[in-house]
């Protein structure tokens, strides 16, 4: 039998050894080959992609323009805020910033929490000295923005005021925050832009407000933090236009007052009122209140719906199809017209008057506001030709949209003849069936008060840069060159209006000095489809003064509370138009030449006080003829307890808080903030306290509360 060979153990392990090596070195050579791909064939491009994930070319935001009011008070502007960072590795550089560090750690940590209040010192020490540990080159110690003044008193903390930023660590990043010196005032009109919703003038005019951005290198410091760094091509951004609005302060104070109060008094889903002015055309105010449970007040600016919500107007929409009628057949006003019960059946639905009126004449159908004696009319004129009434409406600006300059701004919901059911004509008549927005309405009053010429409505008359105007909107404002109706018929439209306050449905207003003319209009609410007894949407839109008419205005609140006939437009809508136009009155000297100790009916009685700005009292005296003080610079406690007068100048000592209570908001910001005090103020029309005694002694940035009321 062959003697079988057995291998050495040696031989063996040798073997294995050698095929061990051997896959050694081919994996070194693997790992040189690979490490030379990425240092010298790859390397430029890997460099480069490093760099652009941590260095990149970003967009730099141009500074926003300004939005200015037509008198060049500062609506909205952006002020710098700063968020504070901090560079932790400038204390890892030597033994000097290091022994820094230990010696004043302590003392910065308790000034930061001692400043935010949202971290104890320890924590904020833990979390600055873990940076450092970790060689961090960039820490967010607070994400909360600072002021330019809350700025100068962190750059005085420990450790922070050893030096330039470079070697103390200290880190400012800038952000622009968009702010309004006067609060709360024309919110949504003024517009924000917050979370990509844009609204109001910031939205619709964001392109001409945001300039042309720049370009820069920025370095990525953590998850949402760039810091700009030195090389590139960079480009400088090119700052917005500042827009100028036709807003009036004072008018918009009055407006938004007037409307407020009559809100808590009717408490209406919401309310919305419009100041234009006649010849021009320009919004001079433009409020919306609507129910918010999260407002001290109740009510808040959440929705323009001056311009975006369409209803049925009711019967302020008599007036365009009495206009139409009296184009079509020139109707006499003294012509009779049987109304009957009140009721009007049409097919299978029945329109009613608020009372039976019997026979009344044709100016009484405006007058007194007659569903029925509309309805017969128009039945009488167009009824053979109904598609003519169309086209009357649409030489009225009432089928297509304004174009306003605030977007959107929705056409009105009126169907083309060929659409058109049996009741449409009649039914639209006197404003069902139909949606139109307040803006729409009021574009039509006006032209009515401006001689009978339709001028386009505009909120922004310029957009400048410096004192250069870059584009002029009244250049492109849109403006008929015929009046809508003849003289005749003009005429006797203004004459029906007129009558409206005289001796029709608004009939509580009358009495001015100045004079009124307008429409009330009051409409069932439609909820589910159906036309609902009871709840109403009720207006009143008219003109001031009768005779040269300057300002034409809508009052519309939606849904008012109350037994139903005490929440028609005579008793919820004209009385605020008539508290506005008397305050506007009083305010605007260019209505009336001077006074011979008659002031409007709602004055008379009244006991008014006031505290007037020194610039104001020569033309408030000059126009009055009341007496006054020495012309010294002084403000004036102005008081009137009917006939008599008494005037008291007001001096407001150095370094004390000055007393505001009496003033509206616009003078009350003006005298606080001079004095270098931060205000917030609550609610709307002339302050009535302040949190801060005046006479108090004050240092800047004190913060001091104001209630207006």
């Amino acid at each position: 039998m062959a003697k079988v060979k057995r291998q050495n153990i040696r031989e063996i392990i040798t073997k294995r050894f050698i095929a061990f090596f051997i896959v050694v070195i081919l994996l070194f050579v693997v790992l040189v080959v690979n490490l030379y791909k990425i240092v010298f064939i790859n390397g430029e491009t890997l460099r480069n992609d490093v760099f652009n994930t941590y260095i990149k070319e970003r967009s730099v935001d141009a500074t926003r323009g300004n939005i200015y009011s037509d008198d060049g008070s500062l609506l909205a502007t952006s002020l710098p805020k700063y968020r504070l960072g901090l560079d932790p590795s400038v204390y890892n550089r030597n033994a000097t910033s290091e022994k820094k560090f230990k010696e004043h750690i302590d003392e910065l940590a308790n000034a930061l929490a001692d400043f935010f209040q949202d971290h104890s010192a320890e924590e904020y020490k833990n979390k600055i000295v873990s940076a450092k540990k970790n060689g961090k080159n960039y820490l967010l110690l607070n994400n909360r923005l600072l002021d330019f003044q809350e700025r100068k008193k962190v750059a005085k903390f420990p450790l922070f005021n050893l030096g330039e930023a470079t070697k103390t660590g200290i880190v400012f990043d800038k952000v622009n925050v968009r702010y309004a010196p006067f609060g709360q005032m024309a919110y949504r009109t003024v517009g924000y832009l917050k979370d990509k919703v844009a609204v109001g003038i910031e939205g619709s005019f964001n392109s001409e407000l945001k300039g042309t951005p720049g370009k820069g290198l920025f370095e990525k410091m953590d998850k949402n933090t760039w810091r700009p760094v030195e090389g590139g091509e960079e480009s400088v951004p090119k700052p917005g236009l500042d827009i100028y609005t036709t807003l009036d302060i004072n008018i918009q104070d009055i407006v938004e007052s007037a409307l407020m109060k009559a809100m808590t008094t009717y408490e209406g889903d919401y309310g919305v009122v419009i100041v234009m002015e006649t010849a021009t055309g320009e919004i001079k105010a433009i409020s919306n209140l609507s129910k918010n449970a999260n407002s001290t007040t109740g009510y808040s600016e959440s929705f323009n719906y001056a311009i975006r919500e369409a209803r049925d107007p009711g019967s302020v929409f008599k007036l365009p199809s009495m206009m139409a009628m009296l184009e079509e057949a020139d109707l006499p006003l003294d012509m009779p017209v049987s109304t009957g019960n009140g009721k009007y059946h049409h097919y299978n639905g029945t329109m009613s008057d608020s009372h039976p009126m019997g026979t009344i004449s044709v100016a009484q159908v405006i007058e007194s506001s007659s569903n029925v004696g509309t309805m017969v009319l128009m039945k009488k004129v167009f009824a053979s030709k109904p598609a003519k009434f169309y086209d009357y409406l649409k030489k009225y600006h009432l089928i297509e949209s304004l174009h306003f300059q605030i977007q959107p701004n929705p056409r009105p919901n009126f169907p083309v003849p060929a659409k058109w059911d049996a009741f449409q004509l009649l039914w639209s008549s006197v404003g069902y069936s139909t949606q139109y927005s307040p803006l729409q309405l009021i574009s039509f009053y006006n032209a009515i008060a401006n001689n009978g010429y339709w001028v386009q409505p505009i909120i922004v008359s310029k957009a400048t840069r410096a004192d250069e105007v870059v584009i002029d909107y009244r250049a492109k404002q849109l403006r008929d060159q015929a009046p809508l109706c003849s003289p005749k018929t003009l005429e006797k439209i203004k004459s029906m209006l007129e009558g409206v306050v005289t001796k029709g449905t608004a009939n509580n207003i009358k009495g001015t000095t100045y004079g009124i003319a307008g429409k009330t209009g009051t409409a069932q609410r439609i909820i589910n489809g159906r036309y609902i007894p009871g709840k109403y949407y009720t207006s009143f839109i008219g003109y001031f003064p009768v005779k040269k008419p300057k300002y034409t205005i809508l009052v519309s609140i939606d849904n008012p509370q109350g037994h139903a006939e005490a929440t028609y437009a005579r008793q919820v809508t004209a009385p605020v138009f008539k508290e506005i136009s008397d305050n506007i009155y009083l305010r605007d000297m260019k209505l009336h030449r001077k006074l011979t100790g008659t002031l409007p009916d709602s004055l008379n009685k009244a006991s008014l006080s006031h505290t007037v700005h020194p610039m104001d009292q020569t033309i408030l005296y000059s126009n009055f003829g009341l007496p006054k003080v020495e012309e010294d610079g002084s403000w004036l406690q102005f008081k009137m307890d009917k006939q008599l007068v008494q005037n008291t100048p007001l001096s407001f000592p150095a370094k004390t808080v000055p007393n505001v209570v009496g003033m509206n908001l616009r003078d009350a910001l003006f005298t606080l903030e001079n004095r270098g005090l931060k205000v917030k103020a609550n609610g709307l029309g002339t302050v009535v306290s302040q949190s801060i005694p005046p006479g108090s002694p004050t240092r800047k940035n004190l913060l001091l509360q104001i209630q207006l009321q």
